[in-house]
């Protein structure tokens, strides 16, 4: 067990928050790791959530001097890439990858900080997954893929290989890629798609085959 990840903090208390602490203690728990709870600025401290408590906002983190792994329990991608340059100058401050056991991810993936797969995903062999990202249930990363920073993959979305996804992008439930795509970043695929074509940075695409609708 690396330094820093005795003590555990999910930053964000609303559902994917705790299902992402739900995970946590199944993954680092094992190790003898200690889950302290929550952190939300919207939530009132001292709430009790799934049986762990809200221990304050942003600020109970920076006012923190014990080496610390954090969490990040949200998927909106700009405040993750937020959240995440401000937290990581705190030399306390670690961020665990929290990898759900059903998970398949390969010996040859190429793994960044922070980044939560659930339950079913795949990642196959030369992929490369940059820091933050979130793979929802069911997600498949095909073979030498790049998914950049702070990128969400909502559930049983299909991403082929050799497929190159950029910073901060929203991929929908159940969208599929098709091999070889490169898509821009801060673009979101949305749900359902069937994306056969490049996508340009900042791009909302929908349909099946999927059009440009931003």
């Amino acid at each position: 067990m690396s330094e820093g990840h005795e003590n555990i903090i999910i930053y964000g208390a609303g559902g994917l928050g705790r299902e992402i602490l739900q995970m946590a203690r199944i993954t680092l728990g094992r190790e003898g790791a200690r889950i302290l709870g929550y952190v939300d600025d919207g939530v009132e401290p001292g709430a009790v959530l799934n049986d762990y408590e809200v221990l304050g906002g942003m600020g109970y983190l920076e006012q923190f001097t014990e080496p610390v792994s954090v969490i990040l329990g949200f998927s909106a991608q700009k405040a993750k890439e937020k959240i995440f340059s401000h937290l990581r100058k705190n030399p306390n401050i670690s961020f665990p990858n929290i990898i759900h056991p059903n998970a398949s991810v390969s010996e040859y993936a190429s793994l960044g900080k922070g980044i939560v797969v659930a339950s079913a995903c795949i990642i196959s062999l030369d992929a490369v997954i940059g820091d933050c990202v979130f793979l929802n249930c069911g997600a498949m990363v095909g073979h030498d893929t790049t998914i950049g920073a702070c990128t969400s993959v909502m559930p049983l979305a299909a991403i082929s290989g050799n497929v190159t996804i950029g910073e901060r992008c929203l991929i929908g439930v159940q969208s599929a890629i098709r091999q070889g795509v490169n898509i821009g970043s801060d673009c979101t695929v949305g749900m359902g798609s069937i994306v056969f074509n490049d996508v340009a940075n900042e791009a909302t695409v929908l349909g099946n085959p999927a059009r440009r609708i931003v």
